[in-house]
């Protein structure tokens, strides 16, 4: 027997009668008898028997009915399995991420995805989050990696916003200050204003930065536009940053002291945002599977 044979079988149970199913699956009468004594004669029994209006199953019938479903259900599953298999094969991936986070995240993640979808089509717009928010709602962008979106942006855009995992804020700060040095860990109340050095408007980081900050008078003193720059301005003594854990992990800079706050821990979020109405790709869904699997 086969899946065929299978599928007819179920078609003239459920229709109860032949020439029902034949009109339903669009199948020739004759065929659909044919099919049905090869059945009967392979399995040694009647799976049918005629009633004044139709047919129903035998006994026999209704075992062979039971495993028809199951078999053909699971050829389903496995077919599509194999669609997505190939979609994820060949698909695209389109997508953005915040500068502060893309050169730490990615690293970790492309390499693993490279190696296990090497001909997916990867594109990747870096940029600030207000942007990414555009490119995902106009379609230039699948979806986008991102820290904090707020709740007016959200509804205007009418996004999916997802937390993905979370992070923790480190104070970054010359190895020659004495919050390098204290055996204590540093609290925000320990920072001076006008030392501290943040990203420009548009990062997630600043605001993070300015709302880890309020409980010090004044605004951080010292202004620039990338994470990097951030830290070589610490390390050339200039004041201190707050930056993300990632950011830290693989850096080994010696004049540069990286130490965690005390508890309660300042974190940031990492989002996926998306347009709601629109579905992820299978692609997008196994990349996002290993954001949430290598960030921890």
């Amino acid at each position: 027997m086969d899946l065929r044979q299978l599928e007819y079988f179920m078609a003239i149970a459920h229709e109860g009668s032949i020439s029902g199913a034949a009109r339903k699956i669009r199948v020739a009468q004759p065929t659909l008898s044919q099919q049905l004594r090869n059945l009967e004669e392979e399995l040694g029994e009647p799976l049918l028997q005629r009633k004044p209006r139709g047919v129903e199953p035998t006994a026999a019938g209704m075992i062979l009915l039971e495993h028809a479903k199951l078999l053909i259900d699971e050829s389903a599953r496995l077919r599509n399995r194999f669609d997505k298999r190939r979609e994820i094969q060949q698909g695209r991936l389109n997508f953005g991420i915040i500068p502060t986070i893309a050169p730490y995240l990615l690293n970790r993640i492309l390499p693993t995805f490279r190696r296990t979808h090497p001909q997916i089509d990867i594109r990747i717009r870096e940029a600030k989050t207000n942007e990414l928010i555009q490119l995902a709602v106009d379609g230039s962008i699948e979806f986008a990696i991102t820290s904090d979106i707020n709740t007016h942006d959200r509804k205007k855009w009418s996004l999916t916003v997802r937390e993905l995992f979370r992070e923790a804020l480190v104070l970054a700060t010359p190895r020659s200050s004495p919050l390098a040095r204290s055996t204590h860990a540093p609290k925000p109340a320990d920072l001076e204003t006008a030392k501290i050095i943040h990203l420009g408007e548009g990062h997630c980081l600043a605001e993070q930065t300015r709302k880890l900050c309020r409980t010090i008078k004044g605004e951080p003193g010292l202004e620039c536009d990338q994470l990097e720059t951030a830290v070589a301005m610490v390390a050339a003594e200039m004041g201190c940053a707050i930056v993300p854990e990632l950011s830290i992990r693989t850096r080994n800079i010696e004049a540069v002291s990286f130490r965690s706050f005390s508890q309660p821990t300042p974190e940031r979020r990492i989002n996926l945002v998306k347009k709601r109405a629109n579905t992820l790709t299978n692609a997008a869904k196994e990349f996002i599977s290993l954001v949430g699997s290598l960030s921890n």
